[in-house]
Parts: structure tokens; C-alpha cells; sequence
């Protein structure tokens, strides 16, 4: 059995005995409409710096902090040229396929397309094959070409960077990164990653400084604090983690957003009660957040039968989406129903966008696994493994399929 990483996730795993890697469950996100914002929150996002645990790749609530791409491409970085290679590459990059990204974004430096927004994409490209140290290099093209009057484009650009290093285990490189950005700006966001590194280099009292300051310049960001948890909880330190979570859940937000951030912390706490409480007037409402993640928790209950026809109300109110399909997954596989699961898989992976497509898909191949039908998810899992090749858990679990 390929071993689970370690530390204790949002949601505890499937208890089935297997040797595949278990299902992927992750907490509902946010929407975005526009491709550039799409773009922006899948290649710089808090869970690809977060290796406290994998899992939170395919968790963590994304949010849009910094400019999207297109901002780059009307800043005027340098002699433009034309974009056609880079829009070609933007595109790539919308349906992951970053090798023919990257080939595009080598095109647009080829023939002198806007140097920032090529080098850049080029950088991005190659973070999603999983080449973060070439990926660093890519950025620092890409901030040669941007000037002091571009503070905005450096600091975007600079952002990138710091999550290659980060991802390639460069810590003292990420974090002299993150003294350049804080110099341009004091942020929440640069803080909590020089924190991150302090923490994976056993330096716990800097980590706190800086996650202190973290907050204190990000007071209600709710998906900071569980960052910084889950950073704490990897060392075995939850203790020390807790009081932010704690803090969090005193923020005066009487919103339903902040109702449903204050059900995740709950979760986390793994206080399911005090969640529920939190999430029933709003599931009453028809809020998909809310419902998402209410059948999320009735999952984790064991209550297929409420987590099913909560995410089938949820379709129902909402549309169809991959996400609603895979936690319709997740109750087959709970209850050992791995064709019905497969049957809802397909569903769910023939409709079009990203969002939810690489949990589903992850959660095919668990589903042929625990079915014993070896050969297909082995098929899938090259499939998987083509299209997402920087996770590292999809491919743990292609190289074991491999043996079977």
C-alpha cells in the first residue's frame, strides 16, 4: 500500500483497504468567471507552496490575490509585437496542457512577443510539468524584462518565483525572495511563505514571527490561518497551530461566506456539530458553498445517504458540475458500489471546464482499484499522470499500478 502523507487533512480519509492512494475529497471552492482568473489561481495558489500536506493541493478554498495574466500583457512590459503565441499558450494552460503551453510560450520569445508575459507563461508552463528550478529561471527572464516603473508586474512576477523555489526546496532562496516583495509591499501572503520556509527549517520561533505578522496584516483572511495550521500540524505542533484557527473563529463576520469559512475551521477542528449549525440556515437557502461542504461532512460521517441526496439537491438547484459528480463519487466508494461510482465518473468527466476534473479523475482510478480491475486504472492513471504531471501523488500511484 502506497503510504498517505503524513498530518491529519480537512477530512479524515476512506478507511478502505486498498492499495491505491485514497480518494480525493476536497473543500468547496469559490467560482471565477474569467479565464485570466482561472489562470491566475491555478499556478499561484497557497497549496502549490504548501507541502505541510499534499492533499491541500486539491482542498484549500482558493481566492484571487494578485492581478491576472491579461494585466501583464497591457502593461507594456516591452516592444509587443503581437500576443498570438502567448494567447495560444493561455489557452493551453486553461486546459493543463502545459507542454503545449510551454512550446507556445517559447514561440512568443522566439519571435519577440511581450518578453514579461512570455518568460512568465514559459515559468508557468514549466511549474505545472513540475520543473520548478528551470521554472525559476523562466522568472527571473521574465523580471529582467519589467523596469522600477512596473512594481505591480515585478511583484506578480516575483510571486511565481518564490513558489518554484519553494516547490524545488530552496527555502533560503524563497525567503530572500519574499524580503524583495516585502520591500514593494507590506502583505499577509510574502510573510506567511517566508514563515512557511522558517517552519521547514526547524527555525519555529522566526515561522511564528513571521505568521504573526501574516495575520496581523491579514486579519481576516480565513484561509491564511488554516495555511499556517496545517503548516504546524505537519511538525506535529497542532497545539501551537490551534489559537489561530481559535482567533479566526472570532472574526465579526455575519455574512454567509463568513458562516461557511467558519464551518471549514470547525471542520478542521474536526467539531462537525458546530459546523452544521453554522451550515443548516444556509443550505435552507440553497447556498452551494454551503451545501458542499455539508455533504462533505455528512461523508465523513459515514451518511452517504444525507451526503448523496445533498450534493443530487445540490445539482438540482445548481447544474451539474464535476465537483457535485465526484462527491457522488465518493459516496460509491464509501460504500463499495465502484460501479455506480465509475457510472457517475464518466458523467461527471463528460461535462467541459477544469474545475473538479483532476479530483474525478483521481477518483476513477481509486474506483477501478478497489474494484480489482488493475489494467484500467493503470491506463487511467497514465492518462492522469499525462495531463497533471507536478502531482506527485498521481504519480506514486502510477508507478505502483505499474507492478500490478
Amino acid at each position: 500500500m502506497i503510504l498517505e502523507a503524513t498530518g491529519v487533512p480537512p477530512f479524515k480519509i476512506l478507511s478502505v483497504s486498498s492499495s491505491c492512494d485514497n480518494p480525493i475529497i476536497p473543500v468547496p471552492r469559490k467560482r471565477y468567471k474569467s479565464v485570466q482568473a482561472w489562470i491566475f489561481l491555478l499556478y499561484f495558489d497557497r497549496n502549490l507552496l504548501n507541502t505541510c500536506d499534499q492533499r491541500r493541493f486539491y482542498m484549500k478554498k482558493n481566492k484571487w490575490i494578485w492581478i491576472p495574466l491579461a494585466a501583464v500583457l497591457l502593461s507594456g512590459c516591452s516592444a509587443d509585437n503581437g500576443t498570438d503565441s502567448i494567447d495560444e499558450g493561455m489557452t493551453a494552460m486553461e486546459h493543463k496542457e502545459y507542454q503545449a503551453a510551454l512550446e507556445d510560450f517559447k514561440t512568443a520569445v522566439a519571435l519577440g512577443e511581450n518578453e514579461a508575459a512570455a518568460y512568465r507563461g514559459e515559468g508557468l508552463a514549466l511549474m505545472g510539468l513540475g520543473q520548478y528550478e528551470q521554472a525559476a529561471a523562466a522568472f527571473d527572464e521574465a523580471l529582467k524584462a519589467t523596469d522600477e516603473k512596473m512594481p505591480n508586474t515585478r511583484r506578480d512576477i516575483l510571486y511565481y518565483k518564490a513558489t518554484a523555489l519553494y516547490k524545488n526546496g530552496d527555502y533560503d532562496g524563497t525567503i530572500a525572495v519574499c524580503d524583495d516583495l516585502l520591500k514593494l509591499r507590506q502583505e499577509g501572503d510574502a510573510c506567511y511563505l517566508r514563515g512557511a520556509c522558517y517552519m521547514a527549517k526547524g527555525d519555529y520561533d522566526q515561522a511564528k514571527t513571521d505568521f504573526d505578522l501574516a495575520v496581523s496584516l491579514s486579519p481576516k483572511d480565513y484561509d491564511l490561518v488554516l495555511d499556517i495550521y496545517s503548516c504546524y500540524q505537519e511538525q506535529k505542533r497542532s497545539a501551537d497551530g490551534a489559537p489561530y484557527l481559535e482567533n479566526a473563529l472570532n472574526i465579526e463576520d455575519p455574512s454567509e461566506e463568513g458562516s461557511c469559512q467558519k464551518a471549514r475551521i470547525y471542520v478542521y477542528l474536526e467539531n462537525y456539530d458546530s459546523a452544521k449549525k453554522l451550515l443548516d440556515p444556509l443550505t435552507e437557502k440553497k447556498n452551494a458553498e454551503a451545501m458542499e461542504l455539508m455533504a462533505r461532512i455528512y461523508l465523513e460521517e459515514g451518511d452517504t445517504t444525507h451526503a448523496r441526496k445533498t450534493w443530487q439537491e445540490l445539482m438540482s438547484s445548481d447544474g451539474e458540475s464535476l465537483t457535485a459528480y465526484n462527491g457522488l463519487v465518493l459516496c460509491d466508494i464509501k460504500d463499495g458500489a465502484y460501479a455506480s461510482a465509475l457510472e457517475n465518473a464518466e458523467k461527471g468527466l463528460a461535462l467541459s471546464g477544469e474545475e473538479g476534473r483532476q479530483e474525478l479523475m483521481y477518483n476513477t482510478i481509486v474506483a477501478y482499484e478497489y474494484q480489482g480491475d488493475f489494467e484500467n486504472a493503470r491506463a487511467k492513471a497514465q492518462e492522469y499522470v499525462e495531463k497533471y504531471p507536478s502531482d506527485e501523488r498521481g504519480t506514486r500511484e502510477y508507478t505502483f499500478l505499474q507492478t500490478r
